[in-house]
């Protein structure tokens, strides 16, 4: 029996409330037989993918030559985010392995209207409480869901914090490759990125332009990720002018 046998644990955790210390996140959790995880083992021709232990971080400068699952997300800020911390949570995940029964679940301190959007190659997919169940998902299965998360803290110097993670996807005693894209999408009258951690570098591209954040990250091992808000210069501007500063 090769190295790779035995019950497999994929998790995606993909989302921190950044209001709250503990740790509370979104995963997909599976356990395939020992049949399943060989015949998965046996699709891939290329070289095992690099694999770290728990608590490492390494970014990928280049896809891995094995088939990766990717997790695209998207996370809209309003206007009224400002206030109240509530974040839109639009989520895909592309390329899932093959297993009898899965789950998506939800461990958000502020969770609310979860809800599928679509699914592919997947012959079951429903909500129960704060999590999204899967049956019978098929090779190269797709899921999309959809809904709200209080994530957006205020800091006491009047900026903001968005923190995302740790992404990541483990098996066994290891953590493996994994796509992560994120586009943050918010109000740029009111709002300017001026910090994203970690810093761009190979393997974790970073781009942002007035109302928009963009990040493509390869890597293995646990990966978060923060982006750091001011007041926009016009929001600024029409503050001094409304308090006569």
């Amino acid at each position: 029996m090769n190295q790779w046998s035995g019950i497999q644990r994929i998790v995606f955790a993909l989302l921190l409330v950044a209001t709250c210390p503990a740790v509370t996140h979104d995963s997909l959790a599976a356990a395939p037989t020992e049949e399943e995880l060989e015949r998965w083992l046996n699709e891939d021709t290329a070289e095992p993918p690099p694999q770290v232990d728990e608590g490492e971080l390494q970014f990928l400068d280049q896809p891995p030559a094995s088939r990766t699952p990717h997790s695209q997300n998207t996370l809209v800020i309003l206007d009224s985010s400002l206030a109240d911390g509530w974040v839109e949570l639009h989520q895909c995940y592309r390329g899932l392995d093959a297993v009898h029964e899965a789950e998506v679940v939800y461990r958000y301190k502020q969770m609310r209207n979860l809800r599928v959007q679509s699914h592919a190659n997947i012959s079951k997919a429903f909500v129960k409480g704060q999590s999204v169940q899967l049956v019978d998902v098929q090779k190269n299965a797709t899921l999309c869901v959809r809904a709200e998360a209080r994530i957006l803290s205020r800091n006491d110097d009047g900026s903001f914090t968005l923190r995302n993670g740790p992404f990541h996807r483990k098996y066994l005693d290891g953590y493996f490759p994994l796509h992560v894209t994120l586009d943050v999408q918010f109000p740029a009258s009111l709002l300017q990125v001026v910090r994203v951690v970690p810093a761009a570098q190979p393997g974790f591209k970073v781009e942002h332009t007035s109302g928009r954040a963009h990040i493509d990250a390869w890597f293995a091992g646990m990966l978060t990720v923060e982006l750091h808000f001011t007041r926009s210069s016009v929001a600024s501007a029409r503050t001094s002018l409304a308090t006569g500063v």
